[in-house]
């Protein structure tokens, strides 16, 4: 009984059925609005903010009021964005394209001495449409490892879903 609720524990429990998802046409593209979230975290009293697009280019002069325009050719995915100097930004990012998702890595490091010692870091992406109207991208950040015997990691998701204004 114990191995079982060990087990149970450790599994994911809030699991979104991914089956019904749309199908990701070949050479898809989309614009979409994206969002500037606001983070107040009460243990140091600060104020974050955050958004896909933040995320992704590091820059904090991102233009909200202009659509983002998502592309996927073949194992390529493109964002093209406008900051609030009227620069144009293209973000390419390569990947893998399944059935009814595209999954990108923003980062993986993996540094292993056989038996003694394995360390893996990697944040990962993937682009779901759940229905015609609304993209999804989920973040996913791991990091492990593991030192002789003991073995140690973390790991967090998060979701960014937003309304398509045109499909192609």
């Amino acid at each position: 009984m114990v191995l079982l609720y060990t087990v149970t524990s450790c599994s994911v429990q809030n699991h979104l059925n991914k089956d019904d998802f749309k199908r990701m046409p070949e050479g898809f593209s989309a614009k979409f609005y994206d969002k500037l979230d606001t983070l107040h975290y009460n243990y140091d009293n600060r104020v974050y903010t955050r958004s896909l697009l933040k995320d992704f280019s590091g820059l904090d002069n991102i233009n909200y009021a202009q659509p983002v325009v998502i592309t996927v050719k073949g194992d390529a995915l493109f964002l093209d964005f406008v900051d609030t100097f009227q620069k144009k930004h293209v973000l390419k990012f390569y990947g893998k394209r399944y059935k009814s998702k595209f999954v990108f890595y923003t980062s993986y490091e993996t540094v292993s001495f056989p038996v003694l010692f394995i360390q893996k870091d990697m944040t990962r992406f993937t682009v779901y449409l759940p229905d015609a109207h609304e993209i999804l991208f989920e973040k996913h950040d791991v990091s492990e490892g593991m030192f002789l015997l003991f073995g140690a990691g973390n790991s967090s998701k998060s979701d960014y879903k937003f309304k398509l204004l045109t499909h192609e």
